[in-house]
C-alpha cells in the first residue's frame, strides 16, 4: 500500500518524459548550468590568484628599521633642546602680551 502511494506521488511530481524534445531541453540546460558554475569556478580562482598575488608584492617591499628612526628622531629632538637658549621676557612685553589677551576675551560681566 505505501509502495502504490509512493508511486503515485511520483508520477505525480515527477513525470516521466521521454520524448525527444524534453530530453534535449533537459540536455540543453544541465550544460548551460556547467558552464555557469565553470566561470564561477575560474572566477573565484582569478580572484584567489590576484589577491595571493598582491600579497606577495606588498609583502615583498622592505620594511623600514623602526627601532633605527626613533632613535634618530630622538637624538635630533634632544640636539635641538640642548642648543636653544632661553631669553626673558621684559616687563614690557609682559604687560604687551597681558594686554593683547585682555582685549580678545569677551567681557562676561
Amino acid at each position: 500500500m505505501l509502495k502504490r502511494a509512493m508511486v503515485a506521488i511520483q508520477k505525480q511530481f515527477f513525470p516521466e518524459r521521454h520524448d525527444k524534445k524534453s530530453t534535449q531541453c533537459d540536455e540543453a540546460t544541465r550544460a548551460a548550468r556547467r558552464q555557469f558554475f565553470t566561470r564561477a569556478t575560474l572566477g573565484a580562482a582569478s580572484v584567489t590568484g590576484t589577491a595571493g598575488l598582491a600579497k606577495m608584492a606588498i609583502d615583498s617591499v622592505p620594511q623600514p628599521d623602526l627601532h633605527q628612526r626613533y632613535a634618530k628622531d630622538a637624538t635630533n629632538g634632544e640636539q635641538e633642546l640642548l642648543e636653544r637658549e632661553y631669553v626673558l621676557m621684559s616687563r614690557q612685553e609682559v604687560e604687551d602680551m597681558v594686554q593683547t589677551f585682555t582685549r580678545n576675551q569677551p567681557n562676561k560681566n
